[in-house]
């Protein structure tokens, strides 16, 4: 652990479960008019005492106090327009996707929305055991699936609390077509497919060579308790830039995919914004950038849940900085200031497990994750982990709270966005209504 980490204590951690559990209640899911209108509302806060190592490349991460997260708050509204068509949007007060710079705007922003067609009904060919399913407006996308993901308030199904340095989850504007498939009393119970093309924007981006996203999904569950899924993710964005050899490109003016970097966390530092994405991998310009993962889930008991993925993402881009050297993008500090035409690579894999030691109750949990940046040339210091264990416990079928400790490390040529990681304690109430 970092020697600076001696702000954290266990009085500073019972203090905030004490508040945090005093706002807690416990309220039933709302359906209106015939149930064509559910209402769902999530709040959830969280409190931190996490510090940046000593190779941190701002020296005012290195030592924070221990304090409370800003709240964060999802409104999400389901409409079933007709028995075949479904329009549903989340509307949020996230800072960690929407802070700005100053980190004092308050603002309810659509954080994801769409319509669903089941397209099999529309046209008469309804069965009981198949879906077709056309999407349009935010499509959500991911290198992982089975594991739990902390969006904003949105946080129960996740066992602890940040996601992944390597999750390379987005949601862009544009359209899916998804194929499930349930066959009852078979090896293969059920199986889905699923492609879908996205613009690199969550708004409008119109600029001239932006290219397209592309993601193909697959996942088979089994009766053996065994389920494997396969993720692919393709960015056609190079391109706007024209340069060969040595040549430099800006970073000006370019439009990159929201995945390149991942989603944003509930951990926070004292320099950067809210809305920062400087705890993943900051590796990937994502100009062409190309991630492919593979899934797997094992369940042995109904109260055991096993987790891995194994995956590459590569890109014909790398950063550079002033020096036109080879680097990370290294969030607000500087780091980046242009892009070369020389691959930048990762392999990366993640490993989890949740255990209920009470059922439905009480579990712990933890999780692994490794990235090492395979770009050519870099042979040595070139390793980004983190393992988080967590605890959590439901007062209600609805309130979950829920204690990390995370352990983050970043070698120099890592792509680490922090310098040298971080480490620390955290809480966080969930509460669904």
């Amino acid at each position: 652990m970092n020697k600076n980490s001696g702000n954290f204590n266990k009085q500073n951690i019972a203090a905030a479960i004490a508040l945090l559990l005093a706002s807690s209640s416990a309220n039933a899911d709302t359906t209106l008019f015939d149930d064509r209108l559910k209402v769902n509302f999530y709040v959830a806060q969280g409190f931190q005492s996490i510090e940046a190592k000593d190779e941190a490349f701002r020296p005012e991460d290195r030592e924070q106090e221990s304090n409370f997260l800003r709240l964060r708050a999802n409104l999400d509204l389901s409409f079933q327009i007709t028995d075949h068509i479904r329009a549903y949007v989340d509307l949020a007060e996230e800072p960690n996707d929407f802070g700005n710079p100053d980190d004092v705007g308050f603002t309810i922003n659509q954080d994801f929305g769409g319509i669903d067609f089941e397209l099999l009904g529309m046209n008469g060919y309804e069965t009981e055991n198949e879906t077709l399913i056309l999407s349009v407006g935010n499509i959500g996308q991911s290198s992982f699936q089975f594991t739990g993901f902390q969006d904003g308030a949105v946080s129960q199904s996740n066992p602890v609390i940040g996601n992944s340095p390597v999750d390379f989850a987005t949601a862009e504007s544009g359209a899916q077509l998804a194929y499930t498939k349930i066959q009852p009393n078979q090896t293969i119970e059920s199986w889905r497919v699923s492609g879908a093309v996205t613009g690199s924007s969550f708004g409008e981006a119109f600029q001239k060579d932006r290219g397209y996203n592309l993601f193909v999904t697959g996942t088979i569950e089994t009766s053996y308790g065994v389920d494997i899924g396969l993720n692919y993710q393709k960015a056609d964005q190079g391109d706007q830039v024209d340069i060969t050899g040595d040549e430099i490109a800006s970073l000006d003016g370019l439009v990159t995919p929201g995945y390149r970097f991942g989603d944003g966390e509930n951990y926070n530092f004292s320099a950067s914004a809210t809305s920062s994405r400087e705890t993943h991998v900051g590796l990937s310009p994502g100009l062409d950038l190309e991630v492919i993962a593979l899934n797997v889930r094992y369940k042995p008991t109904e109260n055991t849940t096993l987790i891995g993925r194994i995956g590459t993402a590569k890109d014909d881009y790398s950063f550079v900085d002033v020096n036109g050297d080879i680097t990370a993008f290294q969030g607000a500090t500087g780091g980046a200031v242009g892009i070369i035409k020389q691959e930048s690579k990762i392999d990366f894999y993640v490993v989890e497990a949740t255990q209920y030691i009470i059922p439905e109750k009480f579990y712990v949990a933890a999780r692994y994750a490794n990235s090492t940046n395979n770009s050519p040339g870099v042979n040595d210091e070139d390793t980004l982990d983190r393992i988080q264990v967590s605890a959590g416990y439901w007062f209600y079928d609805n309130t979950l709270v829920k204690v990390e400790y995370v352990d983050q490390n970043e070698d120099a040529n890592s792509g680490g966005q922090i310098g040298g990681g971080f480490d620390g304690f955290s809480a966080e109430i969930a509460v669904k209504f």
